[in-house]
């Protein structure tokens, strides 16, 4: 039996994993994006997921390249996977609008469009059925169907990626809601898990990584807390974690703050879409962003506090920021608090140097030589994101270091201070 044509629109983190795994379960697959560099990444194979690098080169063919909308025009299913960002904390889906506004007169009739990015409660309706209603006169559930089944990726991770994640799908009725399970469980070894309608998988969506981001907050207060009391956060984690075994909680553990496209952004959706449409008081959620966001600060504050207390000038101290992504092991700087933090200290220090070996695509080879000669003259290290390369580092063999801001409590306090430099950890 043939299968459906897919098309799909934005290749980035979310996008490309998904058509490269569409063609090679034999669809057909129409890959969109304005980008035309991220195209060519794609057809170099330079963002193909490594579940796949075995297979791909077998179903190549599959898969067609283009930012051009019309060739859409025979695709049976359409999944649109742009970005949804925040912009001051409100979301911004101006993207999201201008991909509909050049669907709406090239897409088949009947066709199935799924939503995977990221919107909160009742947009997917708002900005995708009553726009193209608005622009064309298409009508939902005669003119084509319309579904939302969030993506859940998780960079970095290479147990869960986009081919073995559980998803949620909601749909405007019963019967497109069985093709798109149809659609996903054809391709995605995982629980595909349906919902009653789209604004309840919405919801799932944005409220999950509320979830992550509010516990976030909590490991970050009791970080502070920690620090008030000279106790050391991660015994107090491991206490924690003692009553996780046998009941299974999710202790989350500090650092600067969350960062990339979800766990930052989405609680503003769920947090707006909720303020606007309901009386129901957020303020637990308010605050929970109020605490992560105020991350990057206290731990410069802790950082001139040691400086300040040894009367050195931070001004006259060399610094250097190890890893600016907003997650170890990605090149992801989506919302990056170690960014943010680099921003504050150029205040006091403008001269600070910053390697990121994933974000600029060092070889390997050249990593450890150039971790060495950053390190040789430094006074002040930052670890601002924790790649592995940087784990490796024995820092005692730079005898100029006197600080070492670790953001993340991936360095062993008693170890770091035994080699006569300043350990600061978040709750440390």
């Amino acid at each position: 039996m043939k299968k459906e044509i897919v098309g799909v629109i934005g290749l980035g983190y979310v996008g490309a994993p998904l058509a490269y795994l569409a063609a090679t379960k034999e669809y057909q697959v129409i890959g969109i994006d304005n980008d035309l560099k991220k195209i060519n990444a794609i057809r170099e194979e330079k963002m193909l997921p490594t579940q796949l690098t075995d297979i791909y080169k077998d179903y190549k063919k599959n898969l067609l390249l283009t930012n051009d909308y019309n060739e859409l025009k025979n695709a049976d299913i359409v999944i649109i996977c742009v970005p949804t960002p925040t912009i001051d904390d409100v979301p911004d889906l101006s993207i999201l609008n201008k991909v509909i506004e050049s669907l709406a007169f090239v897409m088949k009739k009947g066709s199935l469009i799924i939503i995977e990015s990221t919107i909160a409660p009742g947009m997917t309706r708002k900005y995708v059925q009553e726009k193209l209603y608005e622009i064309n006169g298409l009508e939902i559930n005669k003119d084509y169907e319309l579904a939302y089944c969030p993506e859940r990726i998780d960079p970095g991770n290479k147990k869960y990626w986009v081919g073995n994640i559980n998803r949620v799908c909601g749909a405007t009725s019963n019967d497109t809601l069985s093709k798109v399970c149809n659609f996903y469980e054809d391709i995605i070894d995982a629980k595909i898990i349906p919902m009653q309608s789209i604004e309840e998988a919405e919801l799932v969506k944005v409220w999950e990584n509320s979830i992550r981001n509010m516990s976030i907050a909590q490991a970050n207060l009791l970080a502070k807390i920690a620090d008030k009391y000279n106790f050391s956060v991660k015994r107090l984690i491991n206490g924690l974690n003692s009553k996780v075994e046998q009941f299974g909680l999710s202790i989350a553990f500090p650092g600067i703050g969350p960062g990339g496209h979800c766990i930052p952004e989405d609680i503003h959706y769920l947090i707006k879409a909720v303020e606007d449409n309901d009386n129901v008081d957020m303020q637990i959620f308010k605050e929970s962003v109020k605490i992560n966001e105020n991350m990057p600060q206290y731990a410069l504050s802790k950082l001139l506090k040691a400086v300040n207390k040894n009367c050195d000038n931070i001004e006259n101290l060399k610094i250097v920021m190890l890893g600016i992504s907003y997650k170890a092991n990605t090149d992801d700087m989506r919302r990056s608090q170690a960014l943010v933090l680099l921003e504050m200290l150029k205040k006091y220090n403008p001269n600070v140097i910053v390697f990121d070996p994933i974000v600029n695509n060092t070889p390997k080879s050249e990593i450890e030589s150039k971790i060495s000669e950053i390190l040789k003259d430094a006074n002040v290290v930052i670890v601002g994101c924790p790649h592995k390369e940087f784990l490796k580092i024995n820092f005692s063999e730079f005898n100029n270091i006197k600080y070492l801001l670790d953001c993340w409590n991936k360095f062993d306090k008693l170890a770091i201070n035994s080699d006569g430099i300043n350990y600061i950890g978040i709750g440390e």
